[in-house]
């Protein structure tokens, strides 16, 4: 007599369905990052490369991202940061419970709920090798400009100073300042930072590109206790600055920011991008800025060559109202000086320059000095 079972047996029920591995959540990562890794070893052994990339590549994946996030009236890239914080946690929290619920095939589980990790972190170093790394190592913006970098003596860098205190005395008595001697901000910033921009594109066809709107950053006090007065976001392809810190540096920073997207990523030449921009500029408030941060870097490497009487002597010659700004400056970035982010950042920013063949870190900021130098001697001492 045949016994006909009505259901499954129990042992039967009990045995899950086996998981089958998601094969594309690898292999399309693993395609983006052998595409990333080609082009930062492409561009870090040729520089030809780099150039070619930096003309052709980056343009079409910066144009893009820059016109789509720019529609945005906010930072996208702020957003993006949280919304990433917030995901990564989520994500681990349900990574946990979906390998817990899977007894026996925990490994698979594992596979393929990190796979989406794995996706997440490949399209984000595709974006930022495309539209930050490779830049690193294409010619130095001193060959386009025609200018000579050369060893300088303690006088030139004194003539240098000089000339930019004059310009910085002038610059001062033009700018819109407030009852407290504080510059005030333009209504039309943003706008006038990228004509700022397409005033230097003007002088340096190299720089032609599409800028879109700096973009002001709400958590602005964070980025004062990270040591950031702005950021280019590869992600977005945006340029971020600080509005938290004194009016007079957001001009020349929301240049800098600005400067990334004609494809010139380091720091010192994006300075020198910026203060050109800014000295263009039809703004008095952006010509201020400018020239500020400009005298900030000179009167920094000066000081490391002269002794106490002739570096005073020098400072004696600046307006009251600049020396007042500098001060007000200090006060602000003091309390944040203090912090362990303010530190952390800082070193992590050092590390993160040195292993993009900026070899002197964050020191590379005040190199600018070296392409303000090359310009004033070749133009006979006019900067």
């Amino acid at each position: 007599m045949k016994t006909a079972f009505k259901s499954k047996p129990t042992f039967i029920k009990s045995c899950p369905k086996r998981l089958k591995i998601n094969k594309l959540r690898w292999i399309i990562p693993l395609i983006l990052i052998l595409i990333s890794a080609a082009v930062l070893i492409a561009s870090r052994a040729s520089t030809d490369f780099a150039d070619w990339f930096g003309f052709n590549i980056y343009p079409v994946f910066s144009g893009i991202g820059s016109r789509l996030w720019g529609l945005f009236p906010f930072s996208a890239g702020e957003l993006f940061v949280i919304l990433f914080v917030l995901g990564t946690l989520t994500g681990l929290v349900c990574l946990i419970i979906y390998v817990r619920h899977r007894r026996g095939q925990r490994i698979r589980a594992f596979i393929n709920g990190f796979s989406w990790a794995v996706c997440a972190a490949s399209v984000l170093f595709f974006l930022v090798t495309l539209n930050c790394l490779a830049g690193y190592n294409r010619t130095p913006f001193s060959e386009y400009s025609g200018l000579t970098l050369t060893e300088y003596t303690a006088e030139e860098l004194k003539g240098l100073t000089m000339a930019i205190i004059e310009k910085a005395n002038k610059a001062v008595n033009e700018v819109e300042l407030n009852g407290e001697g504080r510059p005030v901000k333009p209504g039309d910033f943003n706008r006038l930072a990228c004509e700022s921009m397409e005033k230097a594109a003007e002088k340096y066809e190299v720089l032609k590109a599409y800028y879109p709107q700096p973009k002001a950053v709400r958590a602005s006090s964070v980025m004062s206790s990270f040591n950031l007065a702005g950021i280019y976001f590869p992600v977005t392809v945006e340029a971020n600055y600080n509005n938290s810190m004194p009016v007079s540096s957001q001009g020349f920073t929301a240049c800098h920011e600005l400067s990334h997207l004609s494809g010139f990523i380091r720091e010192d030449e994006a300075n020198y991008i910026a203060f050109i921009a800014c000295r263009e500029s039809d703004s008095p408030y952006f010509r201020y800025s400018g020239y500020l941060d400009a005298l900030t870097y000179a009167l920094n490497a000066y000081r490391t060559v002269a002794n106490d009487d002739e570096y005073y002597g020098l400072t004696a010659l600046i307006d009251p109202l600049i020396l007042s700004e500098y001060g007000y400056r200090n006060e602000y970035w003091s309390p944040y000086r203090k912090k362990v982010t303010y530190k952390v950042s800082s070193t992590v920013n050092d590390a993160y320059l040195k292993a993009n063949n900026q070899t002197d870190g964050t020191k590379s900021y005040g190199r600018v000095v070296d392409l303000m130098l090359a310009e004033w001697k070749a133009n006979d001492g006019k900067i």
